[in-house]
């Protein structure tokens, strides 16, 4: 069995960061404008923090902003490095992740120059970033080989970061706004808007000294941060859904794990009260969801949002089928779900080659799609300790949980042509007692609808147990219902 919350168990630090770790000595106006030496050399830092999940510590982070060098010339160096360890039913995992980049000290203190390592459960993965006229070359170093593609100059700056330490700086009004950008090599648009509200000031006690700080939520891609910052700008605290939370400690206190790992699995999974048997055979089921306050769920044909009061609704969802009215695509999102991407490389020439001996000479698209979901349930081997962000690593490892499962999968079918996206959402199991986990999945086009498909667990149209919260790989608002969400099973409609 696979379950997976391992998008989000790297991210989760290093979103924290973008949110609240890039901002130092607020009212930093020393500098003059265009011209950043001072300003770098006053606000140089270096914060650890510990990273928790249910108040148990399972990584920890550092970052730090000096001056240095970079081809002769002084720049400002801003390095994030993060590690951990967990498990997931059983398995153990690990992560770690460094990355520098280099911001010039002249005109808007753009980025010229950048550096990320990541290895996850052995899989390493590199990225160099150079500047190339107007633009920067990012080259990409994976197991199965090496890509290279061109980009805009990233809207992330020192100028923007002291934009924001101004603004901080004043204080604003409660429920001002400040937009923002940090940046995301691995996407591709590697700009990700930030949108910073304010919500006031309160007072703590910060090494036993009463201190005043900023609280501040930080909106990226649907996802909520909430962050404490002192008036110095150090970030003390970070807090995500309602299992992550970020705290700043002492370098050595931070990187103290504690001996037994967390399990991930038991962590975020939600217990229900009524065992449903086998998913695949559940045909319809209406349940209660709490916990989702301000969270649009995707209303389809199989998944409907019957009554919703204050983020209590009443879900019905019913196993995915065929429907009376056709739904097409118009041809930019066509253009767009058969799309390569850094991570789902489409246009790469094995994977090409693996979806045609896949499909052979097959041409309707739902039957082609049905051969390369058989064939990724049948050779990729299921673990929760083969994470990666490749899809052409996943088909030369031919091991992943679900998340890599699905990226596979969605990579064979856009190269087949077919129009494909990944899902998520949670998903039934009895795991010794019944639970949903979260899980990923796909949906193909076949040129009249979306059809759900998961080659984790072998379907072609999902049962009624796979609860849809996302519609892309870049949409991350179901992160704010972790440890939120709650399910309670008031129907279900078993298959005879």
């Amino acid at each position: 069995m696979n379950w997976s919350v391992t998008k989000t168990k790297n991210s989760v630090a290093w979103l924290f960061m973008l949110a609240c770790g890039f901002v130092s000595s607020l009212g930093a106006e020393t500098a003059n404008p265009g011209k950043f030496r001072g300003y770098v050399e006053q606000n140089q830092r270096r914060q650890a923090y510990g990273v928790y999940i249910k108040n148990r510590k399972f990584g920890w982070a550092i970052d730090e902003m000096k001056l240095g060098k970079h081809d002769g010339r002084d720049v400002a160096l801003y390095t994030f490095d993060i590690q951990g360890r967990f498990t997931s039913g059983g398995e153990k995992s690990t992560f770690e992740s460094k990355s520098v980049t280099i911001y010039e000290l002249e005109g808007k203190g753009e980025i010229i120059f950048g550096e990320e390592r990541s290895v996850e459960d052995g899989n390493e993965t590199l990225r160099t970033i150079v500047r190339e006229g107007d633009g920067l070359a990012i080259t990409t170093r994976i197991r199965s080989g090496e890509s290279k593609r061109r980009v805009p100059i990233p809207k992330d700056s020192l100028e923007l970061i002291r934009e924001l330490e101004v603004w901080l700086s004043k204080p604003p009004l409660k429920g001002a706004k400040f937009e923002g950008y940090s940046t995301s090599w691995d996407q591709d648009d590697v700009n990700s808007k930030e949108i910073y509200i304010y919500r006031g000031r309160k007072t703590i006690l910060w090494g036993g000294v009463k201190t005043a700080i900023h609280l501040i939520t930080l909106n990226m891609d649907g996802m909520v941060m909430a962050c404490e910052l002192m008036t110095d700008g150090t970030a003390i605290k970070g807090f995500m859904g309602g299992l992550f939370e970020l705290r700043a400690e002492k370098e050595s206190i931070a990187k103290m794990l504690g001996t037994e790992p967390i399990d991930m699995l038991e962590a975020s999974s939600i217990k229900v009260d009524k065992n449903l048997g086998a998913p695949e055979n559940v045909e319809a089921l209406t349940l209660r969801l709490t916990g989702l306050k301000d969270f649009k769920i995707p209303n389809s044909h199989r998944q409907r949002v019957r009554s919703n009061l204050g983020g209590n609704l009443i879900l019905e969802l019913s196993r995915d089928r065929r429907t009376e009215q056709p739904a097409r695509l118009p041809p930019a999102k066509r253009d767009e779900y058969l799309k390569s991407t850094p991570t789902l490389q489409s246009d790469h020439e094995a994977l090409r080659k693996k979806a045609r001996e896949i499909i052979r000479e097959e041409k309707d698209p739902l039957e082609m799609a049905t051969y390369l979901e058989q064939w990724v349930f049948t050779n990729v081997r299921q673990t929760m300790a083969a994470n990666t962000t490749s899809a052409l690593d996943v088909l030369n490892n031919r091991a992943g949980d679900c998340t890599e499962i699905t990226m596979l999968f969605v990579a064979l079918a856009r190269a087949s042509g077919i129009p494909a996206r990944e899902v998520g959402g949670v998903m039934y199991a009895n795991e010794g007692s019944p639970i949903f986990g979260w899980h990923a999945w796909a949906e193909i086009h076949d040129g009249e609808q979306w059809v759900s498909i998961d080659p984790t667990w072998n379907q072609v149209y999902v049962d009624a147990t796979h609860i849809k919260l996302s519609e892309d790989s870049n949409d991350w608002a179901w992160v704010n219902l972790l440890g939120k969400m709650k399910i309670k099973v008031l129907k279900v409609t078993r298959k005879s």
